[in-house]
């Protein structure tokens, strides 16, 4: 009898234990960064109110001071007005000074009684103020008793003159310094506001690389289980074989079938698990990277010490490999779970190599070295994105592995194929190495536990590009000398009959409009506050809003909004498309609307033919976020 024994009962406990590390290594972190936001916001409360009350009572005195100087100057002008008129409504404001002058001269000493420099500066008020008040009372009562020309004589003897110059002088430097110590004990708020906010980041930052650790081990945890079940069915095979060359072992043979079978389900379990769990793990990992990289965009702009500029520079670096990695495993997750369907259209190949070329010249100079792009004026029937990023990650694998000479971008046509060929005269591929550049993780010449530039996954998206669009990769290669890798398409025989442009402002036509308004509508706090502070750096006014019905009483409360940024996934089932369709019925369908969002699916799809809206995968980088602002304000 043969039977099919389980394989690997202890590998599978380690399996176990390695993803339930991982995930501790994922949910641990997250909770305690959520426990520290938590902290800070109710840390801050007492600040808040102490900086409140501070902001109250310079406006207090400023208001106050300010009355007082406004009474006096309209008993002044009053007086003026009865001597002119004699109406003695014109002297309303006169008798109102009268009755409302000392108690705002005494409210005013009682808000300055602990600044010994105002205390000082209002001490000397009384006498002017009492001098001009029995000045204008002195004329009134000569106008009343002698007439006009008597009270024109004594207004024209200028008696009052100093006594008014020495109250508004003085009121003027109790203004003064309440407005200075207002401005010294905001900038003290804001300096500890920033230093709290570089702290904020830095531990979001830890909390990341934990939680991608954390990633990457279940990554390959999930690879291993694969092994092992091709072992488990290898085994099952072997049985059935045995078994059908001894027929009396009949029932053997279909308990190995049996077995085989489920472990083939098995493997499609886990197959699916793993394509689930990369998805339900992609937000999270998003929206903190999201956050975490406009706060450094934001700091880069505040910062002007060049050491904590450079600090920050490194730290966008970082920031940049892990949104690599991070896009780099979804699309190997979106390709594994069929989730990227083709959309093929008649595409000209000159504009996808000049794109190409646009984007790698500034790299490949950089590296000293020579980009060689060579067109052609053929057509091929294709998805122009997944082509692009084909070529994208064939031409990133050439510089990185160049280190002198070129790298040649060319299309040569083959009637009726077109090749088109990156070549480089990097380091080369060894011919025992072909069978496993296109696994996951693995690079040339690079030790698993050394500094990698880049994470080995480039080429594995490529194969599974090449095998979702149905094309043909060939791959040239000798050790030290370079490699040529070709991809081939069929030619179409007519070309498009209309091919519409995107218009491209020149350098130097966006305008920035620091008067726009922005209406912000993102339910994540962190990145809420993130993409604030980085808008308004740059000088626009920004509402912000977590719902669509807050977004709604925004829009009552101040229409006037000139661009929509919202992100897809909104709490309680609400997404960006509900908000942006909503508010174009406000406030009109030319409303335009930059959606940031990490989603696939065909409503986004469907959505990028708007000429007033921008779509941006997460996590954006603060540079790019900006000059999208700046160009569809512009447009």
């Amino acid at each position: 009898m043969i039977a099919v024994t389980p394989l690997g009962k202890s590998s599978s406990s380690a399996e176990r234990w390695r993803l339930w590390t991982a995930l501790a290594l994922i949910v641990v972190p997250f909770i305690g960064l959520i426990a520290l936001q938590g902290y800070r916001v109710l840390s801050e409360a007492p600040r808040a109110a102490l900086s409140q009350q501070l902001v109250s009572h310079a406006f207090d005195v400023i208001l106050t001071a300010q009355s007082l100087r406004g009474a006096l100057q309209d008993a002044e002008r009053g007086q003026r007005g009865y001597l002119l008129t004699g109406q003695s409504a014109y002297l309303e404001p006169y008798h109102t000074a009268v009755r409302v002058a000392p108690a705002l001269l005494r409210q005013l000493k009682e808000l300055t009684a602990d600044d010994p420099d105002e205390k000082r500066q209002i001490a000397g008020l009384g006498t002017p103020i009492d001098a001009t008040l029995e000045e204008l009372r002195r004329t009134i009562q000569v106008y009343r008793t002698s007439g006009f020309a008597a009270a024109r004589s004594i207004v024209e003897t200028n008696t009052d003159l100093d006594a008014m110059r020495t109250i508004e002088v003085r009121i003027d430097e109790v203004i003064d310094t309440e407005s200075r110590h207002r401005v010294r004990r905001m900038a003290a708020l804001v300096a500890q506001e920033r230093t709290e906010d570089r702290t904020a980041m830095a531990s979001a930052l830890l909390v990341l690389l934990l939680m991608l650790s954390g990633l990457i081990i279940a990554l390959r945890s999930f690879r291993k289980g694969q092994r092992l079940q091709w072992e488990i069915q290898q085994r099952a095979e072997d049985a059935a074989r045995a078994n059908r060359r001894l027929e009396e072992r009949n029932a053997e043979l279909a308990h190995a079938s049996e077995l085989a079978r489920e472990a083939k389900e098995e493997a499609r379990r886990a197959e699916r698990a793993k394509g689930r769990f990369l998805a339900t793990a992609s937000h999270d990992l998003r929206q903190p990277l999201q956050a975490v990289s406009l706060l450094n965009g934001t700091l880069r702009r505040m910062v002007t010490d060049p050491q904590m500029a450079d600090a920050l520079r490194q730290q966008d670096e970082s920031i940049g490999s892990m949104s690599h990695l991070l896009n780099a495993l979804l699309d190997i997750s979106k390709l594994e779970a069929g989730a990227i369907e083709p959309e093929p259209r008649v595409v000209p190949l000159s504009r996808v190599l000049a794109s190409l070329e646009q984007e790698f010249r500034g790299i490949a100079r950089s590296k000293g070295l020579e980009l060689q792009v060579i067109s052609c004026e053929a057509y091929v029937h294709t998805d122009p994105a997944l082509l692009e990023q084909i070529l994208r990650n064939l031409m990133s694998n050439a510089i990185k592995y160049t280190r002198a000479g070129s790298v040649r971008l060319r299309a040569v046509t083959d009637s009726p194929w077109v090749d088109i060929e990156v070549v480089d005269t990097g380091i080369g591929i060894a011919a025992d190495q072909m069978q496993l550049i296109g696994e996951e993780f693995y690079q040339i010449g690079v030790p698993s536990n050394s500094t990698r530039e880049g994470y080995g996954l480039g080429l594995s998206i490529v194969r599974r590009l090449i095998k979702l669009l149905a094309l043909e990769l060939r791959i040239r290669s000798q050790a030290g000398k370079g490699s040529a890798f070709s991809v081939r398409l069929r030619q179409c025989t007519e070309a498009p009959a209309l091919e519409l442009q995107r218009a491209v402002p020149a350098d130097g036509d966006e305008q920035r409009d620091v008067n726009a308004s922005i209406l912000l509508v993102e339910d994540d706090p962190d990145v809420r506050k993130a993409t604030r502070m980085l808008l308004r750096t740059e000088g626009y006014e920004v509402m912000i809003a977590a719902s669509l019905a807050e977004a709604l009483e925004r829009i009552r409360e101040s229409p006037g909004v000139d661009l929509l940024v919202t992100d897809f996934h909104l709490a309680a089932g609400e997404t960006g498309v509900q908000v942006i369709s909503r508010l174009r019925k406000e406030l009109g369908a030319a409303l335009k609307t930059i959606l940031i969002t990490g989603d696939t699916s065909s409503a986004v799809k469907d959505l990028a033919h708007d000429p007033n809206l921008r779509i941006v995968s997460k996590p954006v980088q603060a540079e790019a976020f900006l000059d999208l602002v700046r160009s569809l304000l512009a447009a």
